[in-house]
């Protein structure tokens, strides 16, 4: 199903079991991965357009002020909504950064996943870097974040 611009995304907060509703491309890489997130992931947030579930966010705190954003997304079922989704989750970031004190939220991309690099600069995230070989099957990664200043906001 393709979406206009006029259906609206509607952030909603995280039930349990969420996650496993979201068709990702690869299969959970740990066997667990999605267990762990669920109890201990922090602003799990769900998204949906015309109460289909669509996305979920949230992220996990490396350390004080730093954390990991992750997006599970069912791209077939956000298709034509894409900006939507990103400007949801964008305003949802902001919020988590001034509301748990979070100066740095970063995230990582394949550097061949062009919709996932497209997403990221979307939601206020740039690109620093490439990690070599620092994906759990050795493939390189691209490296985003977003950093709040302390006396500007948020900064893209």
């Amino acid at each position: 199903m393709t979406h206009t611009s006029a259906d609206q995304v509607i952030a909603r907060p995280y039930r349990l079991g969420d996650g496993a509703l979201i068709p990702v491309e690869e299969a959970d890489p740990f066997g667990f991965w999605l267990r762990e997130i669920e109890a201990q992931a922090k602003g799990l947030t769900s998204y949906e357009i015309d109460e289909v579930l669509v996305a979920v966010t949230g992220y996990q705190l490396l350390w004080n002020g730093v954390a990991y954003a992750f997006a599970l997304i069912n791209r077939p079922a956000v298709a034509g909504a894409g900006r939507q989704l990103a400007d949801a989750v964008r305003q949802r970031i902001a919020e988590l950064m001034a509301s748990d004190n979070l100066h740095r939220v970063q995230s990582t991309c394949d550097p061949t996943d062009r919709a996932s690099a497209v997403f990221l600069r979307a939601t206020g995230h740039r690109l620093e870097s490439c990690m070599r070989r620092a994906s759990h099957d050795g493939r390189d990664l691209h490296l985003y974040a977003i950093i709040r200043s302390e006396d500007h906001g948020q900064e893209s």
